[in-house]
């Protein structure tokens, strides 16, 4: 009868416990962050409206201060924004340098209807603008001072 003798069996790679965690909590990371991106687009196109209704705001503002023999304007509808200014009978569209006014927004995301008129020092009545997409209302705050802002 022969007798089997037993080794200890060659050293094997393995992952350790230290690695393991690192690795889960790198992956757990990167889940959070795409689950994050895909949060819709809708939230996306609703910043790139505030900022476009600030930015016309800003515009419209600047052109009331540089010229004060007019009066300039922002109207925004349900799905446009637009920059006006007063061509002595009446207000017109105005476009200024290569953006082509009114601005036509994205269908999903839906403007409160508001005019803003500015004075010569850039100045205007309280008002705010309200952005609504998928479900989430923001809003941009025109103070009285000039100052724009989400609010």
């Amino acid at each position: 009868m022969t007798r089997k003798m037993y080794s200890k069996p060659p050293h094997q790679a393995a992952f350790t416990l230290l690695e393991l965690i690192i690795v889960v909590v790198i992956v757990g990371i990167l889940s959070a962050y795409i689950t994050a991106r895909s949060d819709g687009s809708s939230s996306y196109q609703q910043d790139a409206v505030i900022e476009q209704v600030i930015s016309a705001g800003r515009m419209a503002q600047q052109f009331s201060m540089n010229d004060s023999s007019r009066s300039f304007q922002l109207v925004t509808q349900t799905n446009q924004i637009n920059l006006q200014v007063h061509d002595g009978s009446s207000f017109v569209t105005f476009t200024p340098g290569s953006v082509n006014y009114p601005l036509s927004i994205n269908s999903q995301v839906e403007l409160s209807a508001k005019t803003i008129t500015y004075n010569s020092l850039g100045e205007t009545s309280f008002e705010t603008i309200t952005v609504k997409a998928g479900g989430i209302t923001e809003s941009v705050c025109f103070e009285a001072s000039g100052y724009i802002h989400q609010c």
